[in-house]
């Protein structure tokens, strides 16, 4: 079994045992991110369950998918989705909040690793192009930051809502 074919299938995994950090052992996460961001405090539990069963379902599919080809895009993919959350969510979001992430740990030590991996070695045995790989990259930061945005536009609706009560 080829390197890339371990990670296809560590991917899934990872995302559990991050979700395993972020809701379980040590949990937190939920009251951390509206902490950090407080526009989405009326997010509920479940609406968090739902999101990450999306997300789980399709890094899922992403690893069968390259399992059973020899097309290695779709893990590049949900890899570099995973590896962004971590930078943008929890890495920044521990910097400017200066207190722990939950899900910053695997972040770290299973979603940046698995991508860094990823990228190279499709690179480096010629099944992804450069340009392809520069694209998903591009495309997996430009989501987090979208989402960045959207959360900046509530927060000033929401001011600006407050302020003509």
């Amino acid at each position: 079994m080829t390197i890339i074919r371990i990670l296809a299938i560590s991917t899934p995994f990872a995302y559990l045992i991050h979700c395993l950090e972020e809701f379980g052992i040590p949990g937190g996460f939920i009251s951390w991110y509206h902490a950090y961001r407080p526009a989405l405090n009326k997010q509920t539990p479940f609406y968090y369950l739902m999101v990450n069963i999306i997300a789980f379902i399709i890094v899922s599919i992403s690893a069968l998918t390259s399992l059973f080809s020899s097309d290695y895009t779709a893990i590049v993919v949900a890899s570099s989705f995973l590896a962004s959350n971590a930078i943008f969510t929890h890495i920044v979001g521990t910097f400017k909040t200066h207190t722990y992430s939950p899900g910053i740990v695997t972040g770290i030590i299973l979603y940046i690793p698995i991508c860094l991996t990823l990228y190279i070695m499709t690179y480096t045995q010629n099944l992804l192009p450069l340009h392809t790989l520069i694209i998903i990259l591009f495309i997996s930061m430009l989501y987090e930051l979208w989402n960045f945005y959207k959360y900046m536009k509530k927060t000033k609706s929401s001011q600006r809502n407050n302020r003509l009560v």
